[in-house]
């Protein structure tokens, strides 16, 4: 849902994280039912709560420990606020932006249930608009998302850059809040709404307060004067953007009981009686709504979110050279130690192979295909005293791969991947691949390969660094006596532990939004809950929704405005060719009424005559 983000005049503070929040947040709603309010919790609250309520649980049998510590305090926000945000009425600006004064009846949309809880009048007029003292020049015109019609290109009925427009915002006759659900309202405007992002600092106007057991709603007014100067930035605010009327409330304990009961219908998908969901109260009543489903909805399949997901392969590398029965032979590794992943040793002048097997304990879950690349460079020379000399031959040179590949899924949950490469080392150019490596040195190259996944985009990378050594082509294998003089192994293959990391890229379309409700995903614990049941991805739906409601219902105010204010034009021939075909404004309005599609997608399967 939105989050409230700045400083209430009457001690409402908002969450320091949710208020410098410049994208998208998780908040996290708390119903206050001691204080008897709303306010809402980042993240990062949550988790200090959280520590604090442990604390209690951890010291309760210590009464030493316990007596510093509050048992109110990790459930409640201290001091509580003393009204709660409930709704605001959203009113277009640009009107203000073709110097235009409008007044329109707007509706109170809460914020928690995307419904229509009430309605004022908001009131813009427009008292003089002060010339720029000095042509600033033309800036960039910012092409507008907004239905409205495009700024008039005469100077004298929009606004200038380096203008200042001085207008009036009164707000009254609001109706709709019942005193059951509040007992005490206010409403507040901030300049920000007006000037856009770019205003320097947050200044908050409040009206006063209206105690609602004592006087009406008619008693609930609001009149400011505004001074704006006009740059750019604002210009483009005022063509597009939108001004919110923030309605604070003292809320009463049938209204909280009433949004719980609200987040805990909309979650089972309960349809609404009367068909539309409109209430007057901000939330449902139970008698309207349809009996409660006898059988709990089967769990989905946790194989069907985009989560990240995490594995373990295991990488054996193997060097193969050609032997005298023309097989490839794998070449001994030295490990002098366990935490030495061992060096190779090889031959001059032999041809050689990369043997490459893969591991990986996710089986299915990680559906690797095949090897796509590999490749080997970076050479480096590990002198006798541990020090790494820069690279001689940095290029990675791609191997070709032979066409045999073995990929197996045993039954025990597994999968494995086998691939070999051809390596030729003179292609990197390199003399330390050419030349006898020296006593008690080591020659380090990267070797990195790519493995296709069938539920990746891209293939997935590994990279590794191998040690080797460089011998004559007659010199003997490492003596198997040395594994028993001292501490040194000699080993067919070296191995390496990856840990794979899977990220899920960012959804853009609405219909693959529910993938990213992880609400039915079991979490450990939570049969304490009972019925009980967080809000899933309804909450994305209604807020969608709420904005989209609440724009189009302020666009229609503006374009009433902006058309009542254009002089009639006579009809003329060209006006009647275009417009005067009964048959076409039928067919146009016969298909508008299919509504092909889902809503804001229409497509025509015929073309119009």
């Amino acid at each position: 849902m939105d989050t409230i983000a700045g400083l209430d005049e009457f001690g409402d503070v908002a969450d320091p994280t949710l208020a410098s929040a410049t994208q998208p947040s998780v908040a996290i709603k708390v119903l206050d039912k001691r204080n008897n309010a709303i306010y809402l919790w980042s993240l990062d609250r949550l988790q200090q709560q959280l520590r604090r309520m442990r604390n209690l649980t951890v010291f309760i049998d210590r009464p030493s420990y316990s007596q510093h510590f509050s048992s109110e305090e990790p459930f409640y926000s201290s001091p509580p606020p003393l009204y709660s945000f409930i709704g605001n009425a959203l009113v277009s600006l640009a009107p203000v932006s073709r110097r235009l004064s409008s007044t329109s009846i707007v509706p109170i949309f809460c914020r928690y249930t995307a419904e229509a809880i009430g309605s004022c009048r908001i009131d813009l007029r427009i008292l003089n608009v002060a010339p720029p003292k000095r042509h600033p020049g033309s800036g960039t015109s910012t092409r507008s998302s907004s239905p409205l019609p495009p700024p008039t290109p005469n100077g004298s009925k929009s606004l200038n850059v380096g203008s200042k427009v001085n207008f009036v915002l009164t707000i009254d006759s609001v109706k709709g809040l019942s005193p059951h659900d509040f007992s005490a309202v206010h409403l507040q405007a901030r300049l920000a709404s007006f000037i856009g992002p770019s205003a320097a600092a947050e200044e908050v106007f409040a009206s006063s307060v209206v105690d609602l057991e004592g006087a009406s709603l008619s008693d609930l007014k609001f009149r400011r004067t505004f001074t704006i100067g006009t740059t750019v930035k604002t210009l483009a605010h005022l063509r597009e953007g939108y001004a919110p009327i923030e309605f604070f409330a003292s809320v009463t304990p049938t209204y909280l009981e009433r949004l719980e009961r609200w987040d805990e219908m909309r979650e089972q998908r309960i349809p609404f009686a009367n068909g539309n969901g409109a209430h007057t109260n901000g939330a449902a009543s139970p008698s309207s709504q349809s009996p409660r489903p006898s059988t709990q909805p089967m769990r989905r399949s946790e194989t069907e979110f985009f989560m990240e997901q995490t594995h373990d392969v295991v990488a054996w590398v193997q060097l193969c050279e050609l032997g005298p029965d023309g097989e490839y032979v794998p070449v001994p590794v030295v490990a002098s130690g366990g935490a030495d992943p061992g060096t190779f040793t090889l031959h001059q002048g032999l041809q050689r192979r990369i043997a490459l097997h893969l591991a990986c304990n996710s089986g299915r879950q990680l559906p690797w295909s095949e090897l796509t690349r590999v490749r080997i460079g970076n050479v480096r020379l590990l002198d006798p005293k541990g020090r790494l000399h820069d690279s001689t031959s940095k290029p990675l040179v791609t191997l070709p791969l032979l066409q045999q590949q073995d990929v197996e899924f045993k039954p025990d949950g597994t999968g494995e991947l086998r691939a070999e490469a051809l390596w030729d080392s003179s292609v990197h150019d390199s003399i330390l691949l050419n030349r006898v490596t020296g006593a008690n040195q080591k020659v380090v190259v990267q070797l990195t390969w790519s493995v296709a996944v069938e539920t990746c985009a891209e293939p997935v990378q590994f990279s590794t660094d191998i040690a080797i050594t460089i011998q004559t082509r007659d010199a003997r294998p490492p003596s198997k006596l040395m594994t028993f003089l001292g501490s040194s192994k000699i080993l067919s293959k070296t191995s390496t532990v990856f840990h794979v990391r899977l990220t899920p890229p960012l959804t853009r379309l609405a219909k693959d939004l529910w993938r990213l409700d992880t609400a039915e995903k079991y979490v450990r614990g939570e049969e304490a809950l009972g019925s009980w049941r967080p809000r899933g991805i309804t909450v994305v739906e209604d807020y969608s929704r709420l904005v989209s409601m609440e724009r189009r219902a302020a666009d229609v105010q503006a374009i009433r405005v902006i058309f009542a204010s254009m002089p009639p034009k006579p009809p003329t021939q060209a006006n009647s060719m275009v417009w005067g075909g009964e048959e076409l404004l039928k067919n146009s309005i016969d298909l508008w009424q299919k509504k092909f599609g889902h809503r804001g997608e229409v497509f025509f399967p015929f073309h119009l005559p």
